[in-house]
């Protein structure tokens, strides 16, 4: 697959296949087509050539699966000023499935309760989204990805502008999440040591597929000192492995 923008190439020759179920981490540069590859599972973006295909559905046609398919975007701070309360935000998740003039029914208002519950976030639906820390505002865009009930989780870069700790708990959440729900996720991060304690796949991508396998095949000295171009230690820490490149980690 090759998705173009005007004049020049998001990504070019992407190819890759996940099983239901499986979680995928991609990491790359910034610039280097991870969250255009998000859009273009997601069919918003078309390929200039090759397809997608998601959950048997290709090209238009994953439009109709789309319900299927949670989405969190980089987080932006939301306007304290703007009167949301986190439930709003939440039951907003739902509108493609409402329709324009739809309401929320009795069991959508009961699947509201359930995502902000499935995120630790239920003592604060009432509050204004704005006023909720960032960690609350990110885990609140989760639930929001998570309402519609969906068999695939597409999270971009969903840790950026976070402290560590709140770092760590997202993550955390994430993971309990796909394992308790048998979601198939894609997680799209800077940091390789961020996912690897839970991925069971991960991407290299910089335009196109750098490496792809599971984390024997991709997070192996070999291979990330090709892909930096720079030496690579592996640290051990709390019986976690870290990989420090150069003299910092990615």
């Amino acid at each position: 697959m090759t998705v173009a923008y005007q004049q020049s190439v998001g990504i070019q020759d992407v190819s890759f296949e996940l099983k239901p179920g499986e979680f995928l981490g991609i990491i790359g540069p910034n610039g280097s087509g991870k969250t255009t590859l998000l859009r273009a599972v997601l069919g918003l973006v078309r390929p200039a050539s090759g397809s997608v295909t998601v959950l048997g559905a290709a090209g238009h046609e994953i439009a109709r699966v789309r319900r299927h398919i949670g989405y969190v975007p980089q987080r932006r701070t939301l306007d304290p000023q703007f009167p949301i309360t986190a439930r709003d935000a939440v039951v907003m998740g739902l509108y493609p499935m409402l329709g324009s003039f739809g309401r929320p029914t009795a069991d959508d208002r009961l699947r509201v309760e359930a995502a902000l519950v499935a995120v630790g976030l239920l003592d604060s639906a009432d509050h204004v989204a704005g006023h909720l820390s960032g960690g609350q505002q990110q885990r609140l865009l989760i639930a929001r990805a998570l309402v519609q009930e969906p068999r695939i989780l597409l999270l971009d870069e969903p840790t950026s502008a976070v402290d560590v700790a709140t770092r760590s708990s997202i993550v955390e959440l994430v993971r309990r999440l796909h394992a308790e729900r048998g979601l198939t996720t894609l997680y799209v991060t800077h940091d390789v040591n961020e996912i690897m304690p839970c991925v069971d796949k991960v991407l290299y991508i910089n335009r196109t597929v750098r490496a792809f396998g599971n984390c024997a095949q991709v997070l192996n000295r070999e291979t990330l000192e090709s892909l930096y171009g720079s030496h690579v230690v592996f640290a051990e820490d709390g019986g976690r492995r870290y990989v420090i490149v150069g003299d910092s980690h990615v």
